[in-house]
């Protein structure tokens, strides 16, 4: 026992000596550590669905450029003002009455049910109709079309998410920890997407539509994924399966064509 409890704390110490390292940082620069932190990661999330999700031989940079900056922007800077000085202003008497787990529903509320269907899906659908070149009118009448589900899906995960964020979590570790649990998610969805796409080809679309919702601070990168819509799946789908239940109708067509057929009657004839 004391050479496994040994063994545990050498392979334990680097890990502790970054994440000392890493707290000490975001302590004494709050604001640039999340930021950075948010632009790494969804550099990263967007070159995981490039290259691991789409399997893109080549990245494409321009789009790439494009989510960074959001990540800069929108992910980094606009959220660490609004979870870390507007959320701490606007619930300071709650907080002062009941304490951060009183306060945490009333912040978890204006974030899902507020900030994210009035703010940010219209800015990332802007962003993704920018990188697609669609005109504003389309990405905003599918911003429309995609909210109530979207809604759905991001309340599934970011709900308890935030509820611990903003209950247990110290403010200068709060855009970090955001980033985290985002870029876990985008992992999982997408990993999920890669087994519906070899299982169930008819459900990428609904599981398109739950990535568009992860995209609430992750990163916004595997809603690019080109989908099918499922008007378009439909007369493959049943193609597909006339041509593997109908054998004999692929001997005849393959053979050489005979006389015509009489046209039977129709019953109203």
């Amino acid at each position: 026992m004391p050479v496994l409890r040994r063994a545990l704390s050498v392979l334990k110490a680097p890990f502790v000596f970054v994440g000392k390292a890493y707290n000490d940082t975001a302590q004494k620069y709050p604001m640039y550590t999340g930021v950075v932190t948010t632009v790494i990661k969804t550099s990263a999330a967007d070159l995981f669905a490039q290259k691991i999700v789409e399997r893109r031989e080549e990245v494409d940079w321009r789009r790439h450029g494009m989510f960074v900056l959001f990540g800069f922007g929108y992910l980094g800077c606009w959220q660490y003002y609004l979870y870390n000085d507007l959320f701490v202003r606007w619930c300071k008497p709650i907080t002062a009455l009941v304490g951060h787990r009183g306060s945490a529903p009333v912040k978890t509320f204006i974030d899902q049910c507020i900030h994210h269907p009035v703010l940010y899906f219209p800015s990332f659908y802007t962003l993704k109709g920018m990188v697609e070149g669609k005109p504003l009118s389309e990405s905003m009448s599918e911003y429309r079309e995609h909210l109530w589900d979207n809604c759905k899906a991001l309340w599934m995960i970011w709900v308890p998410a935030q509820m611990v964020n903003f209950t247990v979590v110290p403010l200068h570790l709060r855009i970090p920890f955001v980033a985290g649990v985002s870029f876990a998610w985008t992992v999982v969805i997408s990993c999920m997407r890669g087994a519906l796409d070899k299982k169930k080809p008819a459900a990428e679309e609904d599981t398109a539509i739950m990535m568009e919702s992860v995209v609430a601070n992750a990163g916004a990168a595997p809603p690019i994924v080109a989908r099918s819509s499922p008007i378009a799946l439909q007369p493959l789908l049943f193609n597909a399966a006339n041509a593997s239940a109908d054998s004999p109708q692929e001997a005849e067509t393959s053979s050489p064509p005979g006389p015509p057929r009489p046209t039977p009657l129709s019953a109203s004839s």
